[in-house]
């Protein structure tokens, strides 16, 4: 039987690997605050205790990069459940790269991304070299397990996003996306968005994480809009479906292509269809398959299971005309013709507020869309 959602948002955390829902012991309200300045640097022995010896019970992630634990730590006099990542040393590029990563990491404060409180930087108890990273643990689960619940999803605390909800997400990463590239110095390019690297919280407000692949931009690069040399520790270019197209010819990452990841995010956020779906007629990706609906047949491909009230056609020219056109504008195949994130930012407020003016969406809602989509047809 699937256990809950919360256990999956610290595996979340720290980046899509393949893991198990495990139940974790003692998990703490997450209520708890972080300071927007890391802790000083925990100790091997803190580690150890917080996971209990790295018991397999707390144990909810592991891929090439290490191991994932839930785990509670005193932090300011208080217990914090928190998601620790334990590097595996022995890839390639770890070692060389943590500690740049985590300082880099450090400089982050946004209410929209996920925090590292700490590291750990030590030797275990055999005497080998052993980092860790301590992440913010974030409640509800990712966006993947929400746009697309399987049998792997506890049915009682999953149910469809509302396209309120929905908005609000994508205004959440699009902010958290604007923070990383334009207001902080140097900038950061994600290389990584979609849903998996989306976390949700008791409240739904979307928490941006995952900068394993993350890249530092020089002065002179985001100058120039593009990509230098230097990247992450693991210079991985992103997911296939999200990829930009010209990082297939060789370009660096870029905030380009972050925006490019986002557009094909919020397509697939409100047409519930995955970028490695298989599409009909010869439509070989989510983008061209948004284009070909694009502008008469939008309701045709809006996820059914996000349901709104009032007239279809003010429905489809306050929300669904201008939030689609956004995507395919953010999906442009040139990296010049895209928009950037701030003015994403700007139309996604605009889109919000036209809404709250001229219709209601519901919230909680499970009714399908058949009646407007045969007013339609």
């Amino acid at each position: 039987m699937p256990t809950s959602a919360t256990d999956a948002a610290a595996a979340a955390a720290v980046g899509p690997w393949p893991w198990t829902r495990i139940k974790p012991n003692n998990v703490l309200h997450q209520g708890v605050g972080f300071h927007q300045e890391m802790h000083e640097r925990i100790s091997y022995a803190e580690i150890d205790a917080a996971t209990e010896s790295f018991s397999p019970t707390n144990l909810i992630g592991s891929g090439s990069f290490g191991n994932v634990y839930i785990g509670t730590l005193n932090l300011d006099e208080s217990l914090c459940t928190v998601a620790i990542k334990v590097l595996n040393l022995c890839k390639r590029g770890a070692n060389r790269s943590f500690l740049r990563e985590c300082e880099a990491l450090r400089k982050i404060r946004h209410r929209k991304l996920v925090k590292v409180i700490t590291v750990c930087s030590s030797l275990d108890r055999n005497g080998d070299e052993f980092k860790a990273l301590v992440l913010e643990f974030i409640s509800n689960g990712n966006l993947d397990e929400w746009l697309h619940p399987n049998s792997m999803t506890n049915s009682w605390n999953f149910r469809r996003l509302s396209l309120m909800e929905r908005l609000c997400i994508a205004l959440d990463v699009a902010e958290a996306l604007e923070y990383l590239h334009h207001q902080i110095e140097p900038s950061i390019v994600h290389c990584d968005i979609k849903p998996c690297n989306i976390l949700l919280d008791d409240d739904f407000v979307a928490h941006v994480t995952d900068f394993g692949l993350a890249k530092i931009m020089h002065t002179e690069e985001c100058e120039h809009g593009g990509g230098g040399t230097e990247t992450s520790s693991f210079a991985i270019k992103g997911t296939i479906g999200y990829v930009a197209p010209e990082y297939g010819s060789g370009s660096e990452p870029s905030r380009d292509g972050d925006v490019y990841s986002y557009g094909v995010l919020l397509l697939e956020i409100f047409t519930g269809r995955k970028p490695t779906d298989n599409f009909m007629d010869g439509v070989t990706s989510l983008v061209d398959y948004v284009r070909m609906a694009y502008p008469d047949k939008l309701l045709e491909i809006l996820d059914a299971s996000a349901t709104y009230s009032g007239h279809v056609q003010r429905f489809i020219d306050v929300f669904l005309y201008p939030m689609f056109k956004l995507g395919l504008a953010c999906c442009e195949d040139s990296p010049r013709h895209r928009m950037k994130i701030d003015d994403v930012v700007k139309e996604l407020n605009i889109i919000k507020k036209a809404c709250a003016a001229h219709m209601v969406v519901q919230e909680f809602q499970t009714t399908v869309l058949i009646q407007a989509r045969n007013e339609v047809l």
